[in-house]
């Protein structure tokens, strides 16, 4: 049976413990309702979650594949399903397809070559992404959406890159970043992978565009660069027509501030988009702006979101509360049981049900249950007398 478990981290008594989490990629359905995005809150691996793109309440894990990081979720015209790609950028990873609520997971893509960046064409049908060919470099791909009739668009050879595709919101071009990981710029081309037009001018080594996206009319994108700030020293965001023109710079990165994976909301006239300060935050959290970049808030970030957990979990009962001596736990499967103070230290870490406490002093804890994946299965308040 499915149980939801709220972890309730607008409490400052917890929400240290998860304080080094990181919120990627975030992207708005169709209908503007809902975010989708990546994050390895549940202290395990990136797994994809689902809230409220108004407020990002009522956070839904969505995925619980193990042993992987899942990335660069991306929806169907209708809203119905979300394309990702599960594992990093090697010979493991692959694409999977899921309703947009997380149920009838199925595995698209199954082989020894790294696919990824996967994203809907408008009619729904096809998928465009990336994957390698005959060497480890990636070239542009397309498939139905159920992972058959996979063709090879593009065949530069050497150590050309050619990732992150997606298609226009009138489906009859592919935009893609082209260059060697370091020195990308945006092309467009036909739907056989013939007729390339830069979008954005060719770069030199250092300065590169990425994770483009659309606006829902299709006249304008948006984009990360390093166009003002080089290598390895943040990222900023611009808005453009959508043949490469009419740059508008929205952002300032200064102090290796990261802008980065922006995209529209299809209604309300806001940009998406996840932020790292190399110099200040050590996390990634996913912030929003008006299209002029001014009133740039943070959305959410580990210490004020609150996640429902809808997959498949292990019941258990945590015992008395509350406790004076013994805190005991009652669950069928292993389990690592974790006991944090306030300040958000760890003071006991075991596997039995029964532990003692009557050393601990009077007050308020938090108990958090994992699986031996390191996977949370849930947590509770308990008060030592």
């Amino acid at each position: 049976m499915k149980k939801q478990f709220f972890f309730l981290f607008v409490l400052f008594s917890f929400s240290t413990i998860y304080s080094q989490c990181n919120i990627f990629f975030p992207i708005i359905s169709p209908d503007g309702n809902y975010i989708y995005f990546s994050s390895d809150i549940d202290g395990g691996n990136y797994q994809i979650y689902r809230a409220n793109a108004s407020d990002f309440t009522n956070a839904t894990k969505l995925t619980d594949i193990s042993g992987v990081d899942n990335y660069y979720p991306a929806v169907s015209p209708d809203g119905s399903l979300i394309v990702f790609q599960s594992g990093q950028y090697d010979a493991a990873a692959e694409i999977y397809i899921m309703n947009s609520d997380g149920s009838n997971l199925q595995q698209l893509t199954s082989n020894s070559v790294y696919d990824g960046y996967p994203n809907f064409s408008p009619d729904g049908t096809k998928i465009v992404f990336d994957a390698w060919d005959t060497s480890n470099y990636p070239e542009i791909f397309t498939m139905n959406i159920d992972g058959t009739d996979r063709t090879q668009l593009t065949n530069l050879g050497g150590a050309d890159w050619q990732s992150a595709p997606i298609y226009n919101p009138d489906g009859s071009k592919i935009y893609f970043s082209k260059g060697f990981n370091a020195d990308n710029h945006y092309v467009m081309m036909d739907l056989d992978g013939t007729n390339w037009v830069n979008i954005t001018d060719p770069n030199t080594f250092g300065y590169m565009e990425w994770a483009l996206h659309f606006n829902s009319t299709g006249d304008k994108i948006i984009f990360q660069t390093s166009e003002w700030v080089g290598y390895n020293n943040g990222t900023d965001i611009v808005i453009a027509d959508s043949d490469g023109s009419n740059w508008e710079k929205i952002t300032s990165s200064t102090s290796a501030k990261y802008y980065y994976a922006p995209s529209f909301h299809p209604i309300n006239n806001k940009v998406y988009f996840c932020f790292y300060w190399a110099s200040g935050s050590s996390t990634w959290s996913i912030h929003t702006m008006n299209l002029d970049g001014t009133n740039d808030i943070e959305l959410s970030s580990c210490e004020n979101l609150s996640i429902i957990d809808l997959l498949e979990k292990e019941k258990f009962v945590i015992f008395p509360n509350p406790v004076k001596d013994n805190l005991m736990i009652s669950i069928d499967d292993d389990f690592i049981l974790e006991l944090y103070d306030p300040s958000g230290r760890i003071l006991l870490g075991s596997n039995k049900k029964q532990n003692s406490v009557s050393h601990l002093p009077s007050g308020l804890y938090i108990v958090v249950i994992k699986n031996t994946n390191n996977h949370i299965l849930g947590c509770q308040k308990i008060i030592k007398e």
